[in-house]
């Protein structure tokens, strides 16, 4: 790789919000939500090829130990837009900064699921690489640069997958099911012409089609600037979709195949059938919501740029937290989003 190559972006100095950077949960979100789902419809399916997986697996008794030959998978989510001319008219890269990281642990052993998030304006310093925003090495050297990256600022997990979704499978995949009906909490209105993105939403309870449903997870503020929410806020109705999504899936079976076979699709084929099918009766078989956990890797703002900095002071009790790293018993920790 030449040198040029290794630089990082210039910086501009004027303040730039990337209608990117409102992703927060959402990729997984779909990731999740739709293995939540199709482990309660699994039993209806009859149209897709996983299904004579699933059939086979219940019949069989398989584990998840015995498809993935291991009691534990890490995946990494890379949720990447394409990155557009101003305007949105033209595309000119399909697979630019992944401007949301978040790492998920599907622990089969003890029947959980651990994820964190990986704010993207955190710093990484790579061998060979100058030190840049983490979302930056996709863009350089693809998913395996990525999963290095991450790598080397969570040295205590290892990458056994890396999934790569886009704004345009999260869309496809609620108008697939229908919609979703979400309680708004407050008006919502953003527009950036720049990445063709329009989010115009009003109080109560509505029926959301795909593109009003990602502009609901994306929204962080106003285009005035006022009325933002918190991380607290904004994972809330990450949740609330999630849940929205499973319950549509378990009540519209019909469309059960078509979903299941776009989910091997959206994941870029990084899992196949069999595999889909166990994670999907995998997160059905979970008991209780402590089972699943989502938070944040602990980070700290340097001062006088937008850039942010790992804790690692408290990573390594976040990390256990979220059960992304294996604990003896992770339950007895209490819920920390509770």
């Amino acid at each position: 790789m030449s040198s040029s190559a290794k630089k990082a972006p210039s910086k501009s100095k004027k303040k730039h919000t990337s209608p990117r950077q409102f992703v927060g949960g959402l990729f997984y979100i779909l990731f999740l939500g739709i293995c939540l789902a199709l482990g309660g419809i699994a039993g209806w399916l009859s149209q897709s090829s996983i299904i004579t997986d699933t059939i086979r697996q219940k019949i069989t008794n398989t584990t998840p130990q015995k498809v993935f030959r291991d009691d534990s998978i890490t995946v990494l989510i890379l949720g990447c837009d394409k990155e557009l001319y101003y305007g949105g008219k033209q595309v000119l890269k399909q697979h630019a900064r992944s401007d949301m990281m978040m790492v998920a642990r599907f622990d089969f052993e003890r029947k959980l699921v651990g994820t964190v998030s990986i704010p993207r304006d955190t710093l990484c310093k790579l061998p060979g690489y100058d030190r840049q925003k983490i979302n930056a090495y996709n863009a350089i050297g693809g998913p395996e640069l990525a999963k290095a990256a991450v790598e080397e600022i969570l040295p205590e997990v290892k990458i056994d997958r890396v999934v790569t979704l886009n704004f345009d499978a999260f869309i496809e995949i609620i108008d697939m099911v229908g919609g979703l009906d979400l309680y708004i909490p407050r008006d919502m209105n953003y527009t950036d012409k720049a990445a063709n993105l329009y989010i115009d939403l009003k109080k109560g309870r509505q029926h959301l089609d795909g593109y009003q449903a990602m502009g609901y997870v994306r929204w962080r503020k106003n285009s005035t600037g006022r009325g933002g929410d918190s991380d607290f806020e904004r994972q809330k109705r990450q949740k609330d979709l999630l849940l929205a999504l499973k319950s549509k899936l378990l009540t519209n079976w019909q469309v059960g195949p078509k979903v299941l076979q776009k989910t091997i699709e959206v994941g870029g084929n990084s899992f196949d059938s069999e595999e889909v099918a166990s994670l999907a009766m995998f997160v059905q078989s979970l008991d209780s919501n402590e089972r699943i956990r989502m938070g944040q890797i602990p980070v700290n703002e340097i001062e006088g740029t937008y850039n942010l900095s790992v804790d690692r002071r408290l990573l390594p009790q976040v990390l256990r937290q979220y059960m992304v790293v294996p604990v003896d018993d992770p339950l007895a920790m209490g819920n920390p989003d509770e």
